[in-house]
């Protein structure tokens, strides 16, 4: 069964009021300056949920979005056996790490902090629903300074809708049982990096600091995931 809707929103948007955005310059300038990452590395999700797989759901599609937008991202894999290795399993584990441990260790510019926010199957009698969120952070390994934050959910619709309910009823708990989170959470990351500033390897490198598809309210609440 096809997945009727895919509901990107925010909790503001979910209070009824219209978000304001800004521009990504004014909302990240630190991205525009001469200290700018090329190179990105992943810390282990920091996972609030009680899906414990989540993590490895994470691993495998986050990087291709961040090197679309034009940075070089270490290897997922390799940087991943570096942390098993050294016993970590989840980013929590990291609080407190300077982030220049990421710059000795990897060589990398920035790190990129992920917190999943939520991870839900939600079902009741007339309808059903997967729910997916992330909170993302990007520091400077150079100068510890924030480069860039978000938060973003996905709702995806998994309600039957033939007209005949106790068809819809069946429909709706099998597809929400079932539902693959690997595209969700593709489409989770696509939606946030659309307000990260381009890397050197994108075309459009120092041309996006005009566009207007920030909501600031999101980025601080990204941003208070890593201070808490």
């Amino acid at each position: 069964m096809v997945i009727r809707n895919l509901i990107i929103f925010s909790s503001l948007l979910l209070l009824g009021g219209c978000a304001a955005t800004t521009t990504k310059q004014q909302a990240f300038p630190k991205m525009y300056s001469e200290n700018k990452p090329q190179t990105i590395v992943i810390a282990p999700v920091i996972n609030n949920t009680m899906a414990a797989e989540a993590s490895d759901y994470l691993n495998a599609t986050v990087a291709q979005p961040l090197a679309n937008k034009g940075f070089y991202v270490m290897p997922v894999p390799v940087v991943s056996d570096v942390f098993k290795q050294a016993g970590v399993i989840d980013g929590a584990q990291l609080k407190g790490v300077p982030a220049k441990t990421y710059y000795e260790k990897f060589g990398a510019d920035a790190v990129l902090y992920i917190t999943l926010t939520h991870w839900e199957t939600n079902y009741i009698v007339v309808g059903g629903n997967v729910t997916l969120g992330m909170e993302y952070v990007l520091v400077s390994t150079h100068t510890n300074d924030v480069l860039w934050s978000y938060a973003n959910t996905l709702v995806v619709d998994t309600s039957g809708s033939s007209g005949n309910i106790i068809a819809d009823l069946i429909v709706t708990a099998i597809t929400t049982a079932t539902t693959d989170y690997i595209p969700i959470a593709r489409q989770v990351h696509s939606s946030a990096t659309q307000t990260l500033p381009v890397g050197q390897y994108h075309p459009r490198h120092g041309k996006d600091g005009s566009d207007i598809n920030v909501v600031p309210e999101l980025a601080s609440q990204a941003q208070q995931s890593i201070s808490q």
